[in-house]
């Protein structure tokens, strides 16, 4: 009979860290699957939307996620469901909670020519 090695606790197994880069890629993830926003190339802003960044300590984060809006999308709500969206998404797919969320709603767009450019 083969030796079995006693089982560790889960206290003594090490320890996983998550980048500030993966919570901010699910976190864009996220804001781009709420109603209401949509995704914009680099234009004046420099970046493309929704645009994200997070600062991890341990299972903790802040995340800041810049979003465009499809006109008349309202961007209380809309900011709302960024919101409530990214906390969700970064706890169930990156292991951390999100102590803060903030969105800055950073353009207003027509959502017309948008979706002539994904008829094409």
């Amino acid at each position: 009979m083969a030796d079995v090695a006693p089982a560790t606790a889960p206290g003594a197994r090490g320890t996983l860290t998550v980048s500030d880069r993966v919570v901010q890629k699910v976190a864009r993830a996220a804001a781009s699957l709420v109603p209401g926003v949509v995704e914009a190339p680099a234009g004046l802003l420099g970046r493309d939307l929704p645009h994200a960044s997070a600062r991890t300590h341990g299972t903790r984060a802040h995340v800041e996620v810049d979003v465009a809006l499809a006109w008349p999308a309202p961007a209380a709500g809309t900011a709302r469901r960024v919101r409530d969206a990214v906390e969700d998404a970064v706890e169930r797919f990156a292991g951390v909670q999100a102590d803060r969320v903030d969105v800055r709603v950073v353009a207003v767009t027509d959502p017309a020519p948008l979706l002539a450019e994904r008829v094409r």
